[in-house]
């Protein structure tokens, strides 16, 4: 039980990182709303180990970030169809320039959003779960 609560609260810090880093999520006014968007986004990655599991998968670094990543998808577009106050919406990238490295402008639909919000979750939640795993 311990267990299960640092996780949850593991994955909802790392799941508000990722709404605050991503302009296009727009997160709900309402604080039982948002709590309850963390939440779910939470218990789906949370879901992750127990379906490796019962597929036979062995649980490593990357099938838990490809994992992660499906099932984070599928909870974006399960929050921005129902949940009040949780949009996803298109938003311009105004691009980068540090020196050698140059990248353009960019326009990032919602679905582009989901995806890179979610690999970048899966990517920090799978780094959290090896590095305590080998510990």
């Amino acid at each position: 039980m311990k267990n299960f609560f640092k996780h949850l609260i593991q994955f909802m810090l790392v799941s508000y990182l990722i709404f605050t880093l991503f302009k296009g999520i727009v997160l709900p006014v309402n604080s039982l709303y948002l709590v309850a968007s963390l939440m779910i986004l939470s218990i789906g990655m949370l879901m992750v180990s127990p379906i490796l599991k019962f597929l036979t998968i062995k649980e490593n670094f990357i099938t838990t970030i490809l994992m992660s990543s499906l099932i984070c998808i599928g909870m974006f577009f399960l929050l921005d169809f129902f949940m009040t106050g949780f949009y996803i919406e298109a938003y311009t990238f105004e691009g980068l320039d540090l020196g050698s490295l140059i990248i353009n402008s960019f326009e990032m639909t919602p679905v582009i959003t989901m995806v890179f919000a979610s690999v970048s979750a899966s990517f920090l939640s799978s780094l959290l779960f090896v590095l305590e795993k080998s510990s």
